[in-house]
This record gives structure tokens, C-alpha cells and sequence, in this order.
């Protein structure tokens, strides 16, 4: 089964992020209050990565910001287990309610094909530990990093070739994943600003809005 950690990350140390990310935070803490929260920021990610891989962490070093949040949260996942989310994402729904509709013990969750671009992204993700799904997409990583000069890491593509694999990977194994997206809304808004009063979640199957729900149970906002 899928340990109970959500994952978030940013350059940032928590105590400075903006009033909104943490609001943003605040949707996964306080819709899953029985998950283990863990924030990692940059300096955390890289300890992660060198301590998994010297060889990986030399390619995560010379990568922008963009691919190693990109390459840690491979790392992190396959190492610990859980769900990654990424930063412009919020939760809608319990991640429990979601894994009560049709949830069977398949090693990732993630959205579908198509969802979000053509392929399956890796924004928001669910696995085992040591998955060996997540473990195939690191290994083909790295020896795709293999064929790259250091000095052309940072002229790469967002998210090549980090979420281009992890979708051509996750297509070969359709028959371990369970795709879903009920659990979190995604969008690039949330990068500048994220508004509670009007969001909108669904708890024990009906509509809820998120500021109720959050005075009603004495969760906290940030104003």
C-alpha cells in the first residue's frame, strides 16, 4: 500500500513562503490531518539526492531548478513512498475518499493520459515504496543523463527528459496504476496566488467550501 506522506517542495525554507503557498500547503494538511506533511526545500532535496546516488546527484547539480525538483521527487518517492504534489496544486478532496473509489492496491496513482498534456505527467503522483516503476524511470534517467554534456544541462527543456519518461514508463505499466485525478486541482494560477474563500472540495461525497470547512474544524488560514 501507499505510505501516508504527502510530499511538497520549493526553493524556499516554509517559514518564507508567501502567505498563499502556505495556503496552498494548508489544502493538503488540512484535508488529510491523519497524513504525515512533509515540505522539503533546496537544500534538503539536494542532501536527498546525493545521499541516493553520487552519480545522479552530479546530473541534479548541474540541472536548473525546474529539473532537479523534477529529478528529487523520483528520488524522495521511490526512497519513502506517498504522494507528490507539486506547489501550483491544490487538494479538493481527502486523499482516503479518493482511494475508497475504485483504489486496489496498484503501485502509482496518476493522472491519465491526456489529462494535463498528451502524455501522463508527473505533477501529482501516488506510489509504493521502492517502486519498481519509479525505480525504472531513475535507471533510464540516468542513462539518458549519461549521453548529455554537463555544460548542456541547463539549456534542457522543462521537464525533458524527467516527466517525458516518467510517461512513456508509466504507459508500459497501465495494469499497476490507477489513474485519477478526483484529489487535486492543478494550475498554473496557483503560482501567484491562491483564493480560499472561494475553493471548493468535496468531503464525505458533497461540495463543500474550503473556508467553512476550515473554521468548522479549526484549521488554519493564513490572512
Amino acid at each position: 500500500m501507499i505510505p501516508k506522506i504527502i510530499w511538497q517542495t520549493h526553493e524556499k525554507e516554509y517559514k518564507d513562503l508567501f502567505k498563499f503557498q502556505k495556503n496552498i500547503v494548508g489544502t493538503w494538511k488540512n484535508l488529510n490531518p491523519a497524513w504525515d506533511y512533509r515540505y522539503v526545500d533546496a537544500n534538503q532535496r539536494s542532501v536527498d539526492v546525493k545521499g541516493y546516488s553520487e552519480i545522479l546527484y552530479k546530473y541534479y547539480n548541474a540541472s536548473d531548478n525546474f529539473h532537479r525538483s523534477d529529478i528529487w521527487r523520483l528520488v524522495a518517492l521511490y526512497t519513502h513512498g506517498g504522494f507528490y504534489a507539486d506547489m501550483d496544486s491544490v487538494c479538493t478532496m481527502p486523499i482516503d475518499e479518493m482511494l475508497q473509489n475504485g483504489y486496489k492496491g496498484q503501485e502509482l496513482i496518476c493522472s491519465p493520459e491526456g489529462f494535463q498534456h498528451t502524455g501522463i505527467n508527473s505533477s501529482n503522483f501516488g506510489v509504493v515504496k521502492n517502486s519498481k516503476i519509479i525505480k525504472s524511470i531513475i535507471d533510464s534517467l540516468l542513462l539518458q543523463y549519461d549521453k548529455i554534456k554537463i555544460e548542456d544541462f541547463p539549456k534542457l527543456d522543462f521537464a525533458f527528459p524527467e516527466n517525458h519518461t516518467f510517461s512513456e514508463i508509466a504507459k508500459t505499466h497501465k495494469d499497476f496504476i490507477f489513474f485519477n485525478h478526483d484529489y487535486f486541482s492543478h494550475s498554473k494560477d496557483y503560482k501567484t496566488v491562491f483564493n480560499y474563500d472561494n475553493h471548493v472540495i468535496t468531503f464525505n461525497g458533497e461540495k463543500v467550501n474550503y473556508k467553512v470547512f476550515c473554521k468548522n474544524n479549526n484549521f488554519s488560514l493564513y490572512i
